[in-house]
């Protein structure tokens, strides 16, 4: 499926080895402080290394787990499609 480079889409909705850039979030504010304090600032890039129940993002060099709710609450802007094996 592809994705205009310019419609930002939540992180759920994006496959193993996507890189995006942080849009904006749906979150209440003490979650987004709370993922602010763990790297995930505005405009940061990120990496989906695994979908589902944690989604595992990577974050400059933290992997962070998320629920798949707060997941779905971020919204990116995809930079690149997934890499095939």
């Amino acid at each position: 499926m592809a994705t205009s480079a310019l419609a930002p889409v939540p992180l759920t909705d994006l496959e193993p080895g996507c890189v995006a850039r942080l849009h904006g979030t749906r979150l209440d504010n003490k979650t987004r402080l709370f993922l602010r304090s763990l790297g995930l600032t505005d405009a940061s890039t990120l990496r989906v290394c695994k979908r589902g129940e944690p989604l595992i993002i990577q974050v400059r060099t933290t992997r962070i787990g998320l629920s798949r709710a707060v997941g779905h609450d971020i919204l990116v802007v995809p930079e690149t499609e997934a890499r095939q094996a």
